[in-house]
């Protein structure tokens, strides 16, 4: 809720260390958690140098945090300690992506906006949300293409951000942990065999099949050539679907 955003802020820049540029990072030249695409956008440019990156103010960087993030990630309307979940999962992994999670723990239609319909989950959600918030922000974690690389660094910023997140439930003062400066954890990071496990990557499918059983019933060259076509076309359409579902994700 609103009083928790100076004490999250105050957390942010613990978990978020100062100036980065991973080259293993997807998020690319980056400082207190901005990276310079989000920087770039709050500036209203095309693209910021990594030197613009590196003097970034924290001022600004408040600034962009309070704007695209904790109004985004629900932190006005969220309860205490789960507002603080949702900020720091979106600072990590984009807004909508930590309230997806939220979404499907608590069981209401994923779109990645807090709604009234998702306030009144989270506050009727019977069983320690907390705990299960944190495990399936780990789950999502567990099934990027980067988590072997930065995997350890995330598992203890989660861990963290539970027990800072009962603590604020708590009402106990937090304090900042030593800033860590962990990699983004981009949904766009996903596997393509994580991507293939969602429903709607399938749904394509069964035109093909219901084409290749039809074709079955023939022979010669026309229905072998339009069997080819067929199985080409499915291939590039699943392809831009696949990247279309990462970049949704995000």
């Amino acid at each position: 809720m609103r009083e928790t955003l100076t004490t999250a802020l105050d957390l942010m820049f613990g978990h978020e260390g100062g100036y980065v540029n991973n080259p293993k990072d997807p998020g690319g030249a980056t400082k207190y958690g901005i990276t310079h695409r989000t920087l770039a956008a709050h500036r209203g440019v095309s693209s910021v140098s990594p030197a613009q990156v590196k003097a970034l103010s924290k001022e600004e960087a408040t600034e962009i945090y309070r704007r695209s993030y904790w109004v985004q990630s629900g932190g006005d309307l969220l309860p205490v300690g789960i507002d603080f979940m949702a900020f720091d999962y979106g600072v990590n992994s984009g807004p909508a992506q930590g309230v997806k999670s939220l979404q499907r723990v608590v069981g209401v239609t994923v779109d990645g906006i807090v709604g009234g319909q998702t306030v009144a989950a989270v506050k009727s959600y019977k069983g320690d949300l907390i705990a299960a918030y944190a495990a399936e922000r780990l789950r999502f974690m567990k099934s990027l293409k980067t988590w072997a690389t930065f995997g350890r660094g995330w598992q203890k910023r989660v861990m963290n951000v539970e027990t800072q997140a009962r603590k604020l439930l708590q009402g106990v003062i937090v304090v900042a942990d030593t800033p860590v400066a962990p990699a983004k954890a981009n949904p766009r990071d996903q596997s393509i065999t994580e991507t293939l496990k969602k429903p709607e990557a399938w749904a394509s499918a069964g035109g093909l099949l219901s084409g290749l059983g039809g074709m079955a019933s023939g022979t010669g060259p026309i229905q072998w050539a339009l069997a080819i076509i067929m199985v080409g076309a499915f291939a590039t359409g699943a392809y831009f679907l696949i990247k279309r579902m990462q970049d949704q994700a995000a």
